[in-house]
């Protein structure tokens, strides 16, 4: 997400920050309330371990910025559902624009499948019968059968 330039300069920004945080401590009751909720503390963020670095940055924003990512997180999330919902009625063939109940595309895209599945094994027996009328050894390198 960021460079290690980039997480060095936000690293030295953080350690200013705390160098010139002169504020008596009564003041900082609610900030003190805020850093126990956090999952790690300051010092674990300051390290050079991996995938910590990266939540340094998280911790610096706000409370409505992690609220309009969480929202945009869950548009995307269900925009990527309805793109494989639509592409499920594009490739169903009893399916049309018309059916937009996901239980229901679900169902028929199960019953497709399962159609295909079985077209699939008269096809491979019906080759084994041709092979053996021909004289050929039926192949058995069938190893993605069915399943």
């Amino acid at each position: 997400m960021f460079s290690e330039a980039e997480q060095n300069q936000l690293h030295s920004f953080l350690n200013e920050v705390e160098e010139t945080d002169t504020e008596p401590k009564k003041q900082n009751k609610s900030r003190k309330r805020i850093e126990k909720k956090k999952p790690y503390s300051r010092k674990e963020t300051d390290t050079k371990s991996p995938g910590r670095a990266r939540k340094a940055a998280h911790e610096l924003l706000s409370e409505d910025q992690k609220k309009a990512n969480h929202i945009a997180s869950e548009q995307k999330r269900r925009a990527n559902i309805k793109i494989g919902f639509d592409q499920l009625v594009a490739s169903v063939p009893s399916l049309d624009d018309h059916h937009r109940s996901e239980s229901l595309i679900l169902q028929k895209s199960v019953n497709y499948i399962r159609q295909l599945i079985e077209d699939k094994s008269n096809l491979q027996e019906k080759v084994r019968e041709l092979q053996l009328a021909l004289g050929e050894t039926p192949d058995d390198d069938n190893s993605s059968d069915d399943e």
